[in-house]
């Protein structure tokens, strides 16, 4: 763990009664990395926090903790999110969400599916964020990051045309997560639902973020029209269901090429075959295969 001191000096700021080697710190499993959890006990009190570091690693998937951070402060009514407590140069300090990570098979069960289309639903009812995101940008970005090695002349054409052609029209611009998966949700014994990790937040089209949490969490056809069911019908986050779901559909190319650069990113910066296996199949999409 880089940069003990700025952690412990933020730690200190906050609880400066908390010796600094009574803290204890533990890594935490997250795709982007840098994520921990810091425990102590204090007067008979259990204190848990997330401290969330800056690196180059993070850089690299277009995390920026200062925008984190101002986006948790805006979201502070919004009751599904971890609350701010901190800031500095090297670090980002969090309330800890109790809970656990749900099982794959009840994540996407539809009981747990309806609660968090009623919770995806009224984030997008939320005043807008400070920040638009800028998909483009992400697109460049990552493309200049990815193994050259790897880049055949089909796939430099189709960069090309993802950073020039014309986007599908913005139905609903609204605040979205853009990270949901069973990894980034924790339910607690009262069956409350948190949305942890919120480095990709941003105003987006609703049906940009809507297509991007169905793709990533591979819902069948018939699993996006029960959530959306919910979110539209029963939520009433939008009007009119059927040309939400169509226009989630003319996303589709645009998520699918986002997630397969980030899984280049990733392999190119990591090494790890995980990588490669989860970007196979969108390699296959796309036809660059070969």
């Amino acid at each position: 763990m880089n940069n003990n001191n700025a952690l412990f000096s933020l730690l200190m700021r906050y609880f400066p009664h908390v010796l600094t080697q009574n803290w204890e710190i533990t890594p935490l499993a997250g795709l982007s990395g840098g994520t921990y959890l810091l425990q102590t006990r204090c007067a008979h009190q259990r204190i848990s926090l997330i401290a969330r570091a800056d690196g180059q690693t993070q850089s690299s998937l277009y995390v920026d903790r200062d925008k984190e951070a101002r986006i948790l402060k805006q979201l502070e009514q919004f009751p599904y999110a971890p609350k701010l407590i901190g800031r500095n140069n090297h670090w980002l300090l969090l309330t800890w969400c109790v809970g656990q990570n749900p099982h794959y098979t009840t994540f996407v069960s539809p009981e747990f599916q309806a609660k968090l289309a009623n919770i995806v639903a009224q984030l997008h009812c939320h005043p807008l964020l400070n920040y638009r995101l800028q998909l483009r940008n992400e697109i460049a970005h990552y493309g200049a990051l990815i193994d050259k090695k790897r880049l055949s002349p089909r796939w430099k054409k189709i960069h090309h045309q993802f950073l020039t052609m014309k986007m599908p029209k913005t139905l609903k611009l609204a605040p979205a997560h853009m990270d949901i998966h069973s990894g980034n949700v924790v339910s607690n014994s009262d069956g409350k639902i948190m949305l942890l990790d919120w480095e990709y937040a941003a105003n987006t089209d609703i049906a940009f973020s809507l297509e991007t949490y169905f793709q990533f969490n591979e819902l069948t056809l018939n699993q996006q029209d029960f959530f959306l069911h919910h979110y539209c019908d029963v939520s009433g986050a939008y009007s009119d269901k059927i040309r939400l779901a169509k226009h989630c559909h003319l996303w589709t190319p645009w998520v699918k090429y986002m997630m397969l650069m980030w899984y280049e990113v990733q392999w190119n910066e990591s090494h790890q075959p995980q990588f490669l296996l989860q970007s196979h199949s969108l390699r296959q999409y796309f036809n660059l295969l070969g």
